[in-house]
Formats: C-alpha cells, structure tokens, sequence
C-alpha cells in the first residue's frame, strides 16, 4: 500500500484501529450470520448489522444515497456498521461498498482484520474495494467505520473470485497478540507523527548533518529502508549505526529519533525561537505566566511501549552498550534523559536517567541495575527484546519517571525535584524526544543500537491564567 495524504493518514488509521478494538468485543456477540450480504443499501434501515456506535450519535440513516433511497452516515470518532457473513473457507474474496466521503471498509477474518481507506475529499460517490482470504474460516464480520470525517456508506457487495487478489493493509490486534498495529503501513499511518520530525544517521549531500524528515513527510508515510521502518509485527523500528550524520557539528552521536512539533505541520510556526517559547514548544508550570501564555503547552506526559532489540558490543568500555530512548530537551539542556543499557557479558539491561541542571552538571538516578562500564547482570534487568514501558510526566518543578512491564506492573520510579535547576524562568522552552539516540562513537562503524516502539503518546496542559 502506498501512503496516505498527510491530512487523513494518521486520524484515519487510528479511528481503524479503534474500531477494530470494538469489533473484537461486539461481534463476538452477534448471533447474526447471513449467506450473503443483507440488506445492503440500509433500504430496511439497520436490519442486519450491529451499530458499533458507542455515543449513540454517530451512526445514522441518510437520504443521500448512492442508488435506492437511504444509505448509512457516520459522523463520530469509533462509529462503525458491521455484518456477520457466511463465506466459504480457503476462498478468495472481494468486498466492496460506495463511499462518500473519507471511511474504512474493513473485514474480520478470525482474530486478523484487514481494511482499506478512502482518504479522497471528493462530494460524490465512488467505490471502495478490499481482498481477503477467508483462511479456515467460514464466517467473517464486514464492517466500515469512521476514519476522521463524516462520511456515507451504500450498496456493500461481497463476491467469491478465482483471481489474484490485492490483500487490504492488516491490523494485528491484541487478541493476536499485537498493538493495533499494521505491518503493511508505513510508522506515520500507523502512528500519529505530525507532531514530530526525524533525524536518521543518514547524509545524503554529504555535509556531515544528518537527514531530516519533517512531520509532513512522516504523517505522508515517509520511510528510510536503513534506519526507520516497520517490523514484522507492526513496530515502528529506530536505527542508528556508530558511523553517520550528526545532528550538528556539536554533537558527538548519531541518532534515529523523533523531535516534538507542537505545530503540527504548521509552517508558519518556527521550529524554535531563541531565547523564549513559541507555540511549537512547551513550558513548566513553574516558568512566568508570560513565557506559559507564549508557549504551545504547559507541563507535559510521554508514554512508550518498546523493546530494545540491538545494543552496541564494540568500543570503549564507557559507551558500549548504552542507548537514550526517551528525552525532554530543553533550549540548550536537558531535564531528563532515559538510558537503557546492556553490557556485553550480561543477559539484561539497566534503566537509568539523567537530569541536567541549566547550564550545569547532570545528576544521575539508578533506577533498574547499574549505569557503570563493569555493571553485574541486574537481576530485575530487560533483556533484548522484551517489552518494557516508560512514562516521563512533568508538572511543575516535579518530573517523574516510571518504568512498567508488559502487564503494566510497576519495575522502577524515580522523582526529581527541580526547583533548583533553572528551569522555571521566561526564555527556557521544553520538547519531548523519542527513538534510538546512540551513545557510542568509538564502535565498529556498523554496529548499532536498534529500538522498536509499540506505543508513543504525548499530551500537555493548555496555558490557564
């Protein structure tokens, strides 16, 4: 599948994703199940389908239909229509609705779900297709849903056919054992990235800086093969080798991460502004009233699920192994740092932090085993691979940090307080990162740090007098 428009991709998917999380609920109690499709054009209102609409509001018939009299609007985040069809097993299929407006038109196959999008603004009708294999399966839920605008669904169609057959972009769920999450999708349709950029090690004029993709090019599905794509599972995978383009000629690592852009693609917001806040950046609380009014935010929460998949094992033995994979910067420092690493001797990893005091010394915080070169194996330690969550929460001159396992259950929190460090003044700004940023410059030029992420949420307070 290609990329989605930049104005559609990131709330579409994410309303798909939602309602396939519904349907994995509803439809599991539905004793509806009909040899072909019933009632197609809603011309018998809502006979035959389950109105997903969890508001009550969103669904509703219309008289703008594409043929007959009456089609089905939805106009609510997580509206969705769905049908239980019989099928025959081990066939392929395609399914089709009329579409006016932007909508998905998915199918449930077993635990899978499959969907298509039509993202086009266009007022009239047109016809929205998805292929699916029925697998061993002799019902399947046909469903369309909301994807960010109102939209009309009419005349739904389901056919056996003998040809090959484009299979629409999966979803692999938490009942299979996912996050939502589509293999087929680029990380910005999977992921809402308009509000970040990407650095990669990669230097393509070869300035010695490294790429830059800004938030327009990630939410438009934007990817780099080297160092940021999606995994097998869904994943959005971040990369970075010791060798490559640095962010600045200050700078000493090479990274693959994200940088927070308030501004959402807004170009006519800068980037930053020295020396005070601008509305592409946040604030503390505890900064002046005058500098929380300039800003974009107040305080500030970032949550991440990911597994560390690769650690550096070349180099000095005081950067082999050591990762950043979660930031609050600054203007020019940076309150919190979260470190993951995994010495080559040891089968898990240490989670440790770093806060910054403005234009002084970084204090350091153990939070799972030790951040030193000659560390024990840490018994409470995440290996490679295993999944691990962090939530870097802000309010005021307190910062919390809280690392979770896979079940949610607390491994490590730590609180700073940061009243003393220099933060809360008029001309200071604050941006989350995310992502790998290497901290080894003295490895094999090839080796590398790897990181993929299952789940990445920002949010912040709105300025309040």
């Amino acid at each position: 599948m290609g990329g989605l428009p930049v104005q559609a991709s990131a709330a579409a998917f994410l309303a798909a994703k939602r309602t396939a999380l519904l349907l994995l609920l509803a439809v599991a109690y539905s004793q509806s199940s009909y040899s072909q499709i019933a009632n197609p054009g809603f011309e018998e209102g809502l006979a035959g389908w389950i109105d997903g609409d969890p508001s009550g509001s969103g669904t509703a018939l219309s008289n703008d239909a594409s043929s007959g009299e009456q089609s089905i609007k939805l106009s609510e985040e997580s509206s969705y229509v769905a049908q239980v069809v019989e099928v025959l097993p081990n066939t392929n299929y395609l399914a089709s609705v009329w579409i006016r407006g932007t909508g998905n038109l998915g199918v449930k196959v077993g635990d899978e779900l499959l969907f298509e999008q039509k993202t086009e603004r266009g007022r009239g009708w047109g016809a929205l297709n998805l292929g699916f294999n029925s697998g061993d399966f002799s019902q399947v839920t046909i469903f369309a849903s909301y994807a960010g605008r109102e939209s009309r669904f009419d005349d739904f169609a389901l056919q056996a056919t003998q040809d090959q057959i484009e299979m629409g972009a999966r979803i692999l769920s938490s009942a299979a054992g996912g996050y939502g999450l589509s293999p087929d999708l680029a990380p910005g349709e999977n992921f809402d990235l308009l509000g970040w950029y990407l650095n990669t090690p990669g230097d393509q004029n070869n300035d010695g800086i490294s790429d830059r993709y800004s938030e327009i090019d990630l939410a438009r599905g934007e990817i780099d093969e080297r160092y940021f794509y999606t995994a097998e599972d869904g994943g959005m995978v971040f990369k970075a080798t010791v060798s490559g383009g640095k962010t600045s000629a200050n700078t000493s690592f090479t990274r693959t991460e994200l940088r927070e852009m308030m501004r959402r693609g807004d170009t006519s917001i800068d980037t930053h502004t020295k020396p005070e806040p601008n509305k592409n950046n946040w604030v503390f609380s505890s900064a002046p009233i005058s500098a929380q009014r300039k800003a974009g935010g107040v305080d500030g929460r970032l949550y991440a699920t990911l597994a560390v998949n690769h650690v550096t094992t070349t180099g000095d033995a005081g950067q082999v192994g050591r990762v950043i994979v979660g930031q609050i910067h600054a203007k020019d420092d940076e309150p919190i740092r979260l470190y993951y690493r995994k010495l080559p001797g040891n089968e898990r990893g240490s989670i440790y932090a770093a806060h910054e005091i403005s234009n002084g010394d970084d204090v350091w915080y153990e939070m799972i085993g030790s951040s030193a070169r000659s560390a024990p194996n840490p018994e409470n330690g995440i290996a490679l691979g295993q999944k691990f969550s962090y939530e870097i929460l802000a309010e005021g001159n307190n910062l919390r940090v809280t690392i979770l396992d896979e079940q949610g259950e607390l491994l490590a929190q730590t609180n700073i307080d940061m009243s003393d460090s220099g933060y809360d003044v008029a001309d200071d700004y604050m941006y989350f990162k995310a992502g790998v940023y290497n901290q080894n410059n003295t490895g094999d030029p090839q080796d590398y740090v790897q990181a993929t992420f299952y789940e990445l949420e920002i949010s912040h307070a709105d300025f309040s007098s």
